[in-house]
């Protein structure tokens, strides 16, 4: 992922699927582990189902050492035997609905996004619909 951090310091919300989420890690590990960043933070992962969701208990863990980091795991669709009581659909969809369509300024915001062309550009309709730039988002197509 050929990104970094824009300045001045904004809000940073990291978007992924699919195999999107290690270089999110990556990113998220390096705000929090080298940075030690002050920014909100929050990265919104969507899966099919819990055998796709890695390092849960990483993400777990930067939560409960930074209060100015949020993780969101949506399933778009879970196996029975996931029992998940969490938030479900595309995540583009699910960010949309629980945070973004009551933030006070998303235009300014910070948006980094990894995963399947599909996702993308469904991310990139929905920012583009709530006025972002392009030049607030960053993203790798995996291409």
């Amino acid at each position: 992922m050929n990104f970094l951090p824009k300045t001045p310091p904004a809000e940073m919300i990291y978007v992924g699927g699919g195999a999107g989420m290690a270089p999110m890690r990556s990113h998220i590990f390096d705000q929090f582990r080298r940075v030690n960043t002050n920014r909100r933070v929050s990265f919104w992962y969507g899966a099919r189902s819990l055998r796709e969701a890695f390092y849960v208990d990483d993400f777990d863990a930067i939560a409960s050492e930074h209060s100015n980091f949020k993780w969101h795991l949506a399933l778009s669709e879970p196996l029975p035997e996931d029992e998940w009581a969490g938030k479900t659909g595309f995540i583009h969809q699910v960010l949309y609905d629980n945070y973004l369509k009551d933030h006070p300024a998303p235009e300014d915001v910070e948006y980094y996004l990894c995963g399947p062309p599909m996702m993308l550009k469904a991310c990139m309709d929905m920012l583009d619909s709530l006025g972002v730039e392009r030049e607030n988002i960053l993203f790798d197509d995996f291409g």
